[in-house]
This record gives structure tokens, C-alpha cells and sequence, in this order.
């Protein structure tokens, strides 16, 4: 579906012009930012108002199917919005960890690399339409130790640069999907205030405050997090197969205490002498062998048991 163009430049100033601040007409003297044809100001009752192309009496060469002149009047003005001191909400940015069945108790399947936050030009130093390593960015934020790299996209026009580039110069990077964007622009309250505004209003609220077609490509902090992320089930996982062990040992432990108790009240070769009652904070009695650690046939461990001197029903004193 295409949408109307809701921005022009005008041919005397070469400045971004909402549709509503024109006249009506060809006498808004507006071009379109894609394809450089004249526009038309339409200010209607049935839709919203918009440009349109202005192709009569236009040589048929001369017309070419303008397809992204939405979205290029969407960066367009973007642009000079943020020159002229918008600010840039950019979104929180999480990523998704698998964590192991066994241990979802004790991590959080996602690792957060950034908080949703404002930026403006007095906070940091901006530059629209900038290079970047050789490669043309909408606009470049430079912090004492990183950039970050604000690039809009829609079909047709993806984001060039390299992941591991990014990387070699500490730089994140955050998409502006101006196609997701057309689908919110003329129908959801993006302005303040929560009304449906002026194209002008909606662009820069939705600069200003939005996250919807926002996203992160990635961002310096990643890398260091998930490698943390990942250092630490694993040491969970060690020190759970280590647990996982010294319990096999109290369970076999247990087994045998056990089975040493009940021999010798059968009247076995154990010397009654080094038998001793054993309580486990579980509440589990049983008779274990002084000297050794008597696990706890419930609980299978010896850690909780504690020991008195076994008096035998056969002796006295």
C-alpha cells in the first residue's frame, strides 16, 4: 500500500515542509524529495492530507514510479528535525539466552545491554547525515568513548555496515524502520498528548518519545554481557554436576550404613560397641557405625546427622 506524501521541499529554501504549513495546489512550491517532480497539496476531508505528484502535461520518460517517497520524505524531515534540536528516544535493548532447564531458577533468559533512554544535541555531540568510516549514516552520536549510529531503513535501502566493523570501533547501531512506521504514521497518536496531530507532530513525537520501529543492530556492551552470561551457567552447571555427584556418594553411602545397621541388629560380626543412633534433622532415625559418615537413607547425605551412643536392647546399663 502507498501512502501519501506527508512532507515536501521547497524549491526556493530547500527546506522540509509539513503538507499542512502549504498552500493548497501546486501553489504549496513543493518537489518531491525522491523523484524531483512537482507537488500538489491536498488538503481533503476524506483522507488525511498529503502531497501528491503533479505529472500533467509531464513528458511520460520523464515520470518515474516513485515508490519510497513516503519514506524518503520521512528521513528527509527527520533529518532536520534532529538538526534543529529534536530529541531521539532510543529503546531498551535485551537479548534472548537459553538457559538450561535445570537452572531457570536461578538466571533470567535475557541479557540487558541498554536502558530505554532520551538523547539530544545538548547531551552529546550530533551529526546528521554524517560518514562513518566511509559509509553515509543519517546521523552520528559521538560519546567521550563510542558512537552511535542512528540509520533509517525500508525496503530497498538496508544498513551497510559490517557487524565486526562495528565491533573494531565500539560503535552500536540502531535501525529506524520507516516501513513498520508507515503503517502507525497516519492512524495511531504518536504526537504528545496522545492526539493524532500534524505530519510534523507525529514524526517528531514519535522521535522524541516512541520506540515502535526502533530496534538495536547492536550495541559495544553485548559482546562483553553474553560472554558473562554464558561464563556463569556454565560454572552453575559444574557446580551443579559436582552436587549431582557428592549426592550419588551419600546415596550409596546410605545404602550401606543401612545395610550395616540392620546386620547388626540380626546379631552380624559388628561390634555392638561402635554402633551409634543416628537422627537426621528430617526426623529419620536409623543406626550407623561410629567413625563413619552415616548418611541419611531419606535425605541421602551425611551433612544433617547427627550421632549418640547405641544402647542395645541385649545390654544393660
Amino acid at each position: 500500500m502507498k501512502f501519501g506524501v506527508p512532507f515536501g521541499q521547497d524549491k526556493t529554501t530547500g527546506e522540509w515542509k509539513d503538507v499542512a504549513e502549504v498552500e493548497r495546489g501546486l501553489a504549496c512550491d513543493c518537489i518531491c524529495p525522491s523523484c524531483g517532480l512537482r507537488l500538489s497539496a491536498r488538503h481533503g476531508d476524506e483522507r488525511e492530507w498529503h502531497f501528491s505528484h503533479h505529472t500533467r502535461n509531464i513528458p511520460k520518460e520523464e515520470i518515474v514510479d516513485c515508490e519510497y517517497s513516503f519514506e524518503v520524505s520521512l528521513r528527509m524531515m527527520a533529518h532536520q528535525l534532529l538538526s534543529d534540536g529534536a530529541g531521539l528516544t532510543v529503546p531498551e535493548y535485551q537479548i534472548q539466552v537459553t538457559i538450561p532447564l535445570t537452572l531457570q531458577h536461578r538466571f533470567k533468559p535475557e541479557v540487558k545491554c541498554a536502558k530505554q533512554m532520551l538523547l539530544t544535541a545538548n547531551d552529546v555531540k550530533l551529526t546528521v547525515d554524517a560518514d562513518f568510516m566511509g559509509h553515509k549514516v543519517d546521523v552520528l552520536y559521538e560519546f567521550p568513548e563510542a558512537f552511535l549510529i542512528v540509520y533509517f531503513v525500508y525496503q530497498g535501502r538496508s544498513f551497510p555496515i559490517d557487524k565486526n566493523l562495528l565491533r573494531q570501533m565500539g560503535a552500536g547501531a540502531i535501525l529506524l524502520d520507516l516501513e513498520v512506521l508507515s503503517h502507525h504514521f497516519y492512524r495511531d497518536p504518536l504526537a504528545e498528548g496522545g492526539v493524532l496531530g500534524t505530519a510534523r507532530a507525529q514524526l517528531l513525537g514519535w522521535l522524541n518519545t516512541g520506540t515502535i520501529a526502533k530496534c538495536w543492530k547492536y550495541h559495544p556492551r553485548e559482546d562483553g554481557r553474553l560472554a558473562e552470561k554464558h561464563r556463569l551457567i556454565d560454572e552453575a552447571l559444574k557446580e551443579q554436576k559436582l552436587a549431582d555427584s557428592l549426592i550419588s556418594e551419600d546415596v550409596g553411602l546410605g545404602k550401606r550404613t543401612v545395610a550395616a545397621g540392620e546386620q547388626s541388629t540380626k546379631g552380624s560380626h559388628i561390634d555392638p560397641r561402635k554402633l551409634v543412633r543416628c537422627t537426621c534433622v528430617c526426623g529419620k532415625t536409623f543406626t550407623g557405625i561410629k567413625g563413619m559418615a552415616n548418611a541419611c537413607p531419606i535425605c541421602c547425605t551425611h551433612l544433617y546427622v547427627t550421632h549418640k551412643r547405641y544402647i542395645s536392647s541385649g545390654f544393660g546399663g
